[in-house]
């Protein structure tokens, strides 16, 4: 490892596989746009996951074989993902199968981190995940073939890091409002509506969620719904009455509730608690 701090952490599941992962946070300079950097390699011993949506944006670097990133069908799509991508905030789900192993170096951005950081309309990128090669060019080739050259995770992370410091700190600065609405929902765990943002901050929500919406990629609601479903994932647990949790989550019945699920999870909350979840971010379907 390198002088910088990395945890690596190793996970065993006779169900689920085996792989280890290096977490990092990120340097000072980085804290207010990028809430991790993280190195995983391994096997797992399912077909495919389904990844969730949550209030951050991802570089997602591939040092290994193929994986596909599933498109719906019918039919379905399996597009390859063998180089480097860059995945907006999304709205529902996406699927992946990793069937050869995986390796992969990824950043996570806060919700408005990529806006101040990577030179890139976020409300063009919302709901789109693809190679960073098309927004950049041959830069994107030749950063995973330096990191392809190194054989310590700990000095991939740096590489990472310094290329994040030294070549997309745009100086770009995110509008106070959107600052300060972005935590406010993240404080209240989505519970809080665009119209009492608008009234707390003393602006229309016409005004608001053009604001929010050109720097996030997604309007106030979308980023409510996200964070209040994230919650509603965290305090899951079967057996639970869905009128209760859907109580404490600010949702306004069971019926909101479950239609957040179908749109997020692409199942019910009872079928979602019955699912083996690989993190806090995904959950096993097949």
């Amino acid at each position: 490892m390198s002088a910088r701090d990395a945890v690596t952490t190793y996970r065993h599941d006779s169900a689920l596989g085996l792989w280890s992962i290096a977490l990092r946070r990120p340097h000072p300079a980085l804290r207010h746009h990028v809430t991790q950097f993280w190195h995983g390699a391994g096997r797992v011993a399912y077909q495919r996951d389904r990844i969730l949506p949550c209030a951050q944006s991802y570089l997602l670097i591939n040092l290994g074989a193929p994986q596909y990133m599933i498109l719906p069908g019918p039919p379905e799509v399996r597009v390859p993902f063998d180089d480097l991508w860059f995945s907006g905030l999304y709205e529902g789900p996406i699927e992946c199968e990793a069937p050869h192993g995986s390796v992969l170096l990824g950043v996570a951005f806060s919700a408005t981190g990529a806006a101040s950081l990577l030179p890139w309309s976020q409300s063009e990128l919302a709901n789109r995940t693809g190679p960073l090669e098309d927004l950049i060019g041959i830069a994107a080739r030749r950063l995973r073939e330096r990191l392809l050259d190194l054989a310590d995770i700990g000095a991939r992370l740096d590489l990472v890091e310094d290329w994040l410091l030294e070549t997309c700190m745009t100086g770009r600065s995110i509008h106070p409002l959107v600052h300060w609405a972005t935590r406010r929902i993240a404080e209240t765990g989505g519970q809080v509506r665009a119209e009492a943002l608008a009234r707390e901050a003393g602006c229309s929500r016409k005004h608001l969620t053009g604001v929010f919406s050109a720097q996030v990629g997604l309007p106030p609601k979308a980023i409510a719904r996200i964070h209040r479903f994230q919650r509603a994932v965290g305090d899951l647990s079967a057996g639970r009455a869905w009128a209760d949790l859907a109580a404490d989550c600010g949702y306004y019945d069971q019926s909101h509730l479950i239609r957040d699920f179908q749109q997020f999870a692409r199942m019910s909350p009872a079928q979602f608690a019955q699912q083996a979840r690989p993190d806090a971010t995904s959950v096993v379907v097949r």
